[in-house]
């Protein structure tokens, strides 16, 4: 595996062990959805920066607008306090799922332009991730601790279809 993809399926894990902790923290009782959201909207930027960092030689620039979107809606949140109410929290969310299937997209449009048969994975999976991102968003309309859960979920599912990605081409490259 080269170092890209490696750096690829860690972030892919980081994001699907993110998934699972938002899952159990009802469990423990966290409900403050707004501190737990605008933290790891930062900590989601700083994840994608150092993948962009570590990745920098292969130009692929998906990690750093990522991680401006992420830095942008979690700064918007803590001014505007947007995750407090269920109507913001949900068009919030909209908003960054949108920009970022934006942002997903010009990379399928990258191995497209490429003759990559990998657009072809990456559009099937900026699919999946904008109809969850969509479901997400429709399921906020509940208590604190059912939207700490669907957006848990939202984070597992957007962790797997992100592993597809380094495992694709590493078997492609592999066979």
């Amino acid at each position: 595996m080269k170092k890209k993809q490696k750096v690829d399926l860690a972030v892919a894990i980081l994001l699907i062990i993110t998934g699972i902790i938002f899952t159990i923290l009802p469990n423990f009782k966290v409900l403050s959805l707004d501190k737990i959201l605008i933290a790891f909207m930062f900590v989601y930027a700083v994840i994608n920066f150092i993948q962009f960092v570590l990745t920098k030689e292969s130009k692929d620039y998906e990690g750093l607008y990522e991680s401006i979107l992420s830095v942008i809606v979690g700064i918007l949140a803590l001014v505007f306090n947007l995750f407090t109410n269920t109507l913001e929290l949900a068009v919030t969310l909209f908003a960054w799922i949108t920009l970022m299937s934006l942002i997903k997209f010009k990379k399928c449009d990258y191995y497209h332009d490429r003759n990559n048969k990998m657009w072809i994975i990456k559009i099937i999976t900026l699919v999946l991730f904008i109809v969850t991102g969509i479901i997400t968003c429709i399921n906020l309309y509940y208590s604190k601790s059912i939207q700490i859960l669907v957006i848990g979920l939202f984070f597992y599912v957007h962790g797997i279809l992100e592993i597809i990605d380094p495992l694709t081409i590493y078997l492609m490259e592999n066979k």
